[in-house]
């Protein structure tokens, strides 16, 4: 955490936690995905109650053990591997596959 800004991609994964993203569907989305929150939820056993203190678990967690770390890193980038996006838009659209015609209005 770099001052009061938490890591926006331990942000990411605690709101997948919390929102349940990880879970049915989610899993389903790819190895790495269903991996990664495998194994964050081995190391986080407590009963976070917001994505906050998810994100700062998870923080703790890093600190604690940086190999964790950088296997959870690893993974992330895994299940983001083509699934981003850099400069400004005012609406960004992401597909991953289309059986048709696709009209933007």
């Amino acid at each position: 955490m770099e001052g009061n800004r938490m890591d926006p991609m331990i942000l990411a994964i605690a709101s997948a936690l919390g929102t349940g993203m990880a879970t049915g569907a989610g899993e389903r989305a790819g190895t790495a995905l269903a991996t990664l929150i495998g194994r964050v939820r081995q190391r986080l056993t407590g009963a976070q109650q917001s994505t906050e203190e998810t994100a700062a678990a998870l923080h703790e967690e890093f600190v604690r053990d940086p190999a964790f770390a950088e296997e959870i890193r690893a993974l992330w980038q895994q299940v983001n591997q083509g699934n981003s996006f850099t400069g400004t838009a005012k609406n960004v659209l992401q597909i991953q596959e289309s059986n048709g015609p696709i009209t933007l209005t």
